[in-house]
């Protein structure tokens, strides 16, 4: 399992559809915590639940894709026109409201596949970014009017959305007409036309950070640069000279005020440098092995990273351990919940065992309060016992039981949505 924690693409924080399939000596201790928390649901019958009730259900391919945000349903569906020149549009996405489903507009979007990488929330639009593969093809961006469903504009690049949610930043990509070469530029997120656009000399990324900001890595084998620039006018706020950035899998989070950078030195190893996310001075540094990168990340407040044994989770300004995890692979920040190994989630504040979660697939929703779902069922038994989990909080809540096995889940914010078999997708309400 890889979890890519680059520049170029933000980690797919939505939904974690494959990361809980652990290898065969993880299987008897999930058994065992989807046993425990079944008799914690049921006991001597069923526990007191809201009702579940469906509201709708949708025609869903089993190879397309979908999302939650917000009160709005998100859904990738075939072009109904199949002989459409391959570089017209070939695939749309669907709006529905929840929790009643009620369809709202559906857009078409660029991409190769039926898939999309994500979709993103700016000031009034959606942004869906396309998925593509093939040397020398760019994964294309389009924007599409929240209350409409109008489109706006398409760019062949993917379009990061800044915290003012009217600025676009992308990464390696030339308008044509423009001298090839390495940029990083912003767009306005209303027209998509540019704000400002940097070249450089050598491979260069930006991504958002918090306060309106643009973080740029540039980086070659001399060593690199870190910028921190205003998102809409492209001013430099900070610069500092930095450690040659990682090859492969770049690493740069932000937590908090800290931003978190992966080097390599001349020698091949690797570490981490954190620094102020306004001023870039140098808060400290861990070294790090290339095998471990998947396993560094934000948890909450606080960074994530290997240690002796386990996870070690360290304050994200001073460096300090706060706490670490004995016999544990890998804790991931989903939707506010820290889980660990797919397995357990754990406390963000002293790293101790909250909860075991009833499956190995679960589904995310993005905004965090919403929480995450689990799936759950007895043995010879059709039926899914569905759970919720909001942050903060130190057991699920079971939602009650629907007839058919479901896979796939996402909350909103009264409801559940969940792949249903048939190719469809349901919606369930809660109280």
């Amino acid at each position: 399992m890889v979890i890519d924690l680059g520049l170029e693409r933000e980690p797919p924080v939505q939904r974690l559809r494959d990361w809980g399939r652990r290898p065969k000596r993880w299987r008897p201790l999930a058994l065992a915590l989807v046993a425990a928390l079944l008799l914690a649901v049921t006991g001597s019958g069923p526990a007191p639940a809201p009702r579940l009730a469906l509201n709708a259900s949708l025609p869903l391919d089993r190879h397309t894709d979908f999302v939650v945000l917000g009160d709005r349903l998100y859904v990738s569906t075939a072009d109904p026109e199949p002989d459409r020149s391959p570089a017209e549009h070939r695939w749309r996405l669907s709006a529905y409201e929840l929790p009643g489903g009620r369809p709202l507009w559906t857009a078409p979007y660029a991409s190769s596949v039926e898939q999309f990488v994500d979709v993103q929330h700016a000031d009034g639009m959606v942004l869906v970014t396309g998925l593509v593969s093939g040397d020398g093809i760019a994964t294309p961006t389009t924007a599409v009017e929240a209350a409409t469903g109008r489109p706006l504009w398409t760019l062949p690049a993917r379009v990061a959305v800044a915290d003012d949610r009217r600025t676009g930043l992308v990464s390696g990509w030339t308008r044509p007409g423009e001298p090839p070469g390495p940029a990083v530029r912003a767009v306005d997120l209303a027209t998509g036309r540019d704000l400002w656009k940097a070249d450089f000399s050598q491979a260069a990324t930006v991504r958002p950070v918090p306060n309106g900001l643009a973080l740029v890595v540039i980086g070659g084998d001399a060593g690199g640069r870190a910028e921190v620039r205003d998102v809409r006018t492209g001013a430099v706020r900070a610069s500092r000279d930095v450690p040659t950035p990682a090859s492969g899998p770049a690493i740069a989070v932000s937590v908090g005020d800290s931003l978190l950078l992966g080097y390599q030195d001349g020698g091949g190893a690797r570490g981490i440098a954190a620094y102020a996310a306004e001023t870039l001075e140098l808060r400290w540094r861990r070294t790090i092995t290339e095998d471990d990168v998947r396993r560094f990340g934000p948890c909450g407040s606080l960074v994530c990273t290997p240690g002796i044994g386990g996870v070690q989770a360290i304050d994200a300004v001073t460096g300090e351990l706060v706490w670490q995890t004995r016999g544990v692979e890998l804790v991931v920040d989903v939707g506010g919940i820290l889980v660990a190994d797919g397995l357990v989630a754990i406390d963000p504040e002293s790293g101790r065992t909250l909860f075991g979660l009833e499956t190995l697939q679960t589904g995310l929703s993005p905004r965090p309060e919403h929480g995450l779902v689990s799936v759950g069922r007895a043995v010879g038994e059709e039926r899914s016992w569905l759970s919720i989990a909001r942050p903060h909080t130190a057991a699920p809540r079971p939602l009650g039981a629907v007839p058919v096995r479901v896979t796939d889940c996402a909350a909103g914010e009264r409801s559940v949505v969940c792949r249903v078999p048939t190719d469809r997708l349901s919606i369930w309400t809660y109280r």
